[in-house]
């Protein structure tokens, strides 16, 4: 079990949905299926997203030495069946690689780790439709004729063998990508006027020819845009999807289903000649786990006289996993503070020894292995494993992360066992757990976005400690309750 110096420490890879507030880039309707060669002059003029360093909705991670050494232009289109993307990259050192997928990480003699994709010229086409937990990825290489290419939803198997036709020019200082995404490939109906959250990023690499190991010492930079884009106009042979109307009645014809009751069979009274004790040891391991967590509202309840409720789909789940965690025998109930955080009635006590259970157990995981994730894809991991709403996981992290940093005296112990441990300076080793937590959870309230990987960065400079000993210091926080 993970302590709170754990929870704080892996904190890092907690990411927030953002990019809240601004006005999405319009996608215009295409007049006619462009021809992918990567020369754009069927474009026409849709409007420019311009990545440049200091641009809107722009984010960057390195040293770039004007437009001449990077700059990009991003064109959307759609019709019916795809969603066309159009991208004119000005480069002056042009670095070419084709990483393949599953082969893309780079280990280190001392042990680090990398993605050979952000040392070589690269693009990052990322789309999600409205309300879905999951968007796909695109990684494309520059190429003249066609670009290797290969992606797949988030999460998910990735392949080179994907539905999305592309094409590209490969220049000296210059390249280009055109492809259209097909709409069934991302998984669900355009309309006109949706809303698409959209990433593009581009690595940069001014070191071709070089191997790795000089380019991990020389660093990396890469630039990206990130926001919503929203699908304009109407284009011919659009199906509309089912009307609201027609909804509602397929909603209330299933309401209209109506299963019958079972009366339940009569159970015989047990004869009994000696008091029988109700000690613990006489009831099977996962019915105890099963009943002592069961929540009264939520689960039907034997009473003579008395009729069953049905239990909800979440008080279902939420048994399963106490099952689940019952057999594995190692898995303790969360501790009381962490079940005294809990004020959501929708939310049981099995529910919350479940998040708890997933989130450090995945946060040692990913400290451990030193994976930069997101706050987005941990929630949704821990709702669907705990049976929860999104929202219900998110604000009980936040409660977790205001509990840990407002009683930050416990956790004075532990860090400083971690920092000699790792042989770190204990004052230096506070102000990085502090640095983290504090940055994690703004993050969350105020609804932007943020890499684990940048607010690990933020926190270790402000406590002035190396690359190599933050790592150290967050593998021995993460083993703090072993």
């Amino acid at each position: 079990m993970l302590t709170r110096c754990g929870i704080c420490a892996a904190a890092i890879h907690l990411w927030a949905l953002g990019w809240a507030g601004a006005e999405p880039i319009a996608v215009v309707t295409a007049v006619a299926k462009p021809q992918l060669d990567g020369i754009l002059v069927e474009w026409g003029a849709p409007e420019r997203i311009a990545i440049v360093a200091g641009g809107d909705r722009v984010g960057l991670r390195g040293a770039f030495a004007g437009d001449a050494d990077h700059e990009a232009d991003v064109y959307l289109m759609w019709d019916a069946t795809h969603i066309y993307v159009a991208v004119a990259v000005v480069d002056d050192i042009i670095d070419v690689g084709q990483i393949a997928p599953g082969e893309n990480e780079w280990r280190g003699p001392s042990g680090e780790r990398k993605d050979m994709m952000f040392y070589h010229d690269h693009l990052k086409v990322f789309l999600r439709g409205p309300e879905r937990p999951l968007g796909h990825n695109l990684w494309l290489a520059p190429a003249e004729g066609t670009p290797y290419m290969w992606g797949g939803i988030q999460r998910g198997k990735i392949s080179e063998r994907l539905p999305v036709a592309v094409g590209g020019t490969l220049r000296d200082g210059a390249y280009t990508y055109e492809m259209a995404i097909p709409w069934t490939w991302l998984a669900f109906h355009p309309r006109s006027d949706m809303v698409l959250d959209a990433l593009f990023l581009l690595p940069d690499s001014d070191a071709p020819g070089q191997e790795m190991r000089k380019k991990v010492r020389q660093s990396n930079k890469w630039i990206w845009w990130q926001g919503k884009v929203q699908l304009t106009g109407h284009p011919p042979g659009l199906k509309e999807p089912l009307k609201a109307a027609v909804l509602e009645e397929i909603a209330a014809k299933s309401r209209e289903i109506v299963v019958p009751e079972v009366a339940p069979k009569p159970v015989p009274e047990p004869v009994v000649t000696e008091p029988v004790s109700e000690s613990p040891a006489a009831v099977p391991a996962e019915t105890a786990a099963v009943a002592e967590d069961a929540p009264v509202a939520e689960t039907a309840v034997a009473v003579a006289g008395q009729e069953q409720a049905a239990p909800s789909v979440a008080a279902l789940r939420s048994s399963l996993n106490r099952r689940l965690l019952a057999r594995e025998q190692a898995v303790p109930p969360a501790p009381d503070w962490v079940r005294a955080l809990n004020d959501d009635r929708g939310v049981s006590p099995a529910q919350v020894d479940s998040l708890y259970y997933r989130l450090t157990r995945t946060l040692r995981r990913l400290t451990a292995e030193n994976i930069n994730t997101r706050t987005d894809g941990l929630v949704m991991d821990m709702a669907e494993y705990a049976g929860t709403w999104r929202a219900q996981t998110q604000r009980f992290l936040q409660k977790l992360l205001a509990n840990i940093i407002a009683d930050g005296e416990h956790l004075q112990p532990r860090i400083a066992v971690a920092a000699a441990a790792a042989g770190v300076d204990g004052d230096k080793a506070e102000r990085l757990v502090w640095a983290l937590c504090r940055q994690t959870l703004d993050v969350y309230e105020d609804g932007k976005v943020a890499l684990s990987e940048s607010l690990l960065d933020r926190a270790r400079r402000r406590a002035k400690l190396s690359a190599d000993d933050t790592r150290a210091l967050l593998v021995a926080l993460a083993r703090a309750g072993d």
